[in-house]
């Protein structure tokens, strides 16, 4: 039994020699450089992520995860995987930020003056427009009864001060009716 107690003791004390003799790096920081190509590529991916932290800290969080990987298998000596996540940790430093997409604003108006502000009408609404056009009309055709001295012009004129009323009050379909009235009876003294 002796002996296969000190064939193990042996062996454990062989093992734990080569295990300190094996550099390792703790798993936050990177192998000192110029150690090996792949200890260049860990220590180039540790300070393109501390450049990151500065400008992009979203990519330095994500070459964060390919860093670690790297550190951990140049720890158990798979230089391999090492060197793809160093890289891949590089790569994702190195990446640029997301720029905010500009929101563009439209020069087109959505309303036109003409729907917001109607046309301003001088006489305020087009039923009176239209009502003092044809009052003015009925003014016209009565004076020309009193010129010709026409046998209608009573009536007419009472059609115009009708209408004339009617005009002042707001009465405008009234006003249409009764100016027309006035306009027909002196049509007979235009011909």
């Amino acid at each position: 039994m002796k002996p296969l107690v000190l064939a193990a003791s042996l062996a454990l004390s062989l093992a734990l020699g080569t295990i300190a003799n094996a550099q390792t790096v703790p798993l936050g920081t990177a192998p000192p450089p110029n150690q090996s190509a792949t200890a260049n590529l860990i220590f180039q991916a540790m300070m393109a992520q501390a450049r990151a932290a500065s400008t992009n800290p979203s990519a330095a969080q994500a070459a964060q995860i390919p860093y670690q990987h790297a550190v951990q298998a140049y720890n158990t000596g798979d230089m391999e995987n090492a060197r793809a996540q160093a890289i891949q940790a590089m790569i994702e430093a190195n990446r640029a930020a997301n720029a905010p997409i500009p929101v563009l604003k439209s020069t087109i108006p959505t309303t036109s003056a003409l729907q917001t502000n109607p046309f301003p009408l001088a006489g305020g609404t087009v039923g009176h427009v239209d009502a003092d056009a044809f009052v003015a009309q009925a003014r016209a055709a009565v004076a020309a009864c009193r010129a010709a001295k026409s046998p209608n012009t009573n009536a007419a004129a009472a059609n115009l001060a009708a209408a004339e009323k009617d005009d002042v009050a707001g009465r405008y379909l009234n006003v249409t009716s009764e100016a027309k009235a006035a306009v027909d009876l002196c049509a007979s003294v235009r011909r």
